[in-house]
């Protein structure tokens, strides 16, 4: 059901992919972009970061030290940013980046950033926040010029955002999930750019999500728990009302919607009760609310996970068909610290 029809053994993450196809991605310091017809190229490099990029010469000491971890993003204005080390930074072609601000935490989860229509781009820290202090969210300006504070969340309300969310079926709306106990799990929603904030869900691990799903009456999403139970949920935008559907075997990070409306899935495997598979899969639906696998891949043996990484599956922010699908993965079995191009396949359902 999955075609792979490129490998990409040392891009470590695929980030974003531009309308016309532009593939832009990350090996180590390394950003790289690849042209339709044509190879990887070196657009620029992260700053040398120590101790973390002394740990570079080998897979498992990258993992240890989260030398892979960056993000990239490109507006529709053609304004690459980039984040990594805490550092926002400028993307230009043989050019070192350029510096716009410091951010609490190294970098953020995958397709955590959302654009408005004048292309400013907002994101939220995603850090470890064990004293439980404010988490902001920022917003890049349209000619990646600066970044500001748009918002902040005060302190003991929660302990980082997982995802800054554009609703394709209400212009100008955000969606934004955080986490991670009980009493911080929420859906906030802005009409305003971040003006106003309204609040949705109990805070429970029901409304603990990474990813969000849309469709012109529902948010659809995956549970994000290792301690219970998770299933598919959603969401009726007419009056809040939440629907539980069917049990996941592991948490659900990331998604998306493909060009063709099909929506995709991924499970991370994690240590806790609620993981009860050893295989992160990538499930396959057309309403985001009923599932179907499509394939899975297997968590390698290095241990502890918390050193060595969970069994992560992702894919990039930007538009994409299932006939030219890109995942990354880390901590998996074929398939960690590499990127592949796949079909998705139609017959699923």
């Amino acid at each position: 059901m999955i075609e792979v029809l490129e490998t990409y053994p040392r891009i470590n993450l695929i980030h974003h992919v531009e309308p016309d196809g532009t593939v832009w991605g990350t090996s180590n310091r390394r950003i790289l972009r690849k042209r339709r017809e044509e190879d990887w190229a070196e657009v620029s490099r992260f700053p040398f970061a120590p101790p973390k990029d002394f740990s570079e010469v080998t897979r498992l000491t990258a993992r240890a030290s989260r030398v892979d971890q960056s993000n990239v993003y490109v507006n529709r204005h053609g304004k690459v940013i980039g984040i990594r080390n805490g550092v926002v930074y400028r993307i230009e072609e043989n050019r070192s980046p350029v510096p716009l601000g410091h951010i609490q935490g190294d970098s953020i989860l995958r397709r955590g950033f959302a654009e408005d229509e004048e292309g400013t781009v907002y994101f939220g820290e995603y850090f470890r926040n064990t004293e439980r202090g404010p988490v902001r969210i920022w917003k890049v300006a349209p000619d990646a010029s600066r970044v500001e504070v748009a918002y902040e969340f005060p302190a003991n309300t929660l302990r980082h955002v997982h995802g800054v969310h554009a609703d394709p079926h209400d212009p100008g709306v955000f969606w934004v999930t955080v986490g991670d106990d009980n009493g911080e799990c929420f859906f906030y929603r802005t009409a305003d750019r971040f003006q106003s904030m309204e609040r949705f869900g109990e805070g429970t691990q029901t409304w603990r999500a990474v990813g969000l799903l849309f469709t012109p009456n529902h948010v659809c999403w995956l549970t994000d728990s290792h301690t219970e139970t998770n299933h598919v949920c959603r969401m009726k935008r007419s009056d809040g009302s939440l629907e539980i559907g069917q049990e996941i075997d592991c948490s659900g990070w990331y998604s998306c919607t493909t060009k063709e409306g099909l929506r995709v899935a991924f499970t991370t495997v994690e240590k806790g009760p609620a993981i009860t598979s050893n295989e992160a899969s990538v499930l396959i639906s057309p309403d985001g609310f009923n599932w179907k696998k499509a394939g899975s891949y297997k968590k390698d043996a290095w241990r502890p996970m918390k050193i060595f990484k969970y069994g992560v599956l992702a894919c990039p922010s930007g538009e994409m068909s299932i006939d030219e699908f890109y995942l990354s993965g880390e901590g998996l079995v074929g398939l960690d610290g590499r990127s592949v191009k796949v079909r998705v396949g139609r017959d699923v359902f």
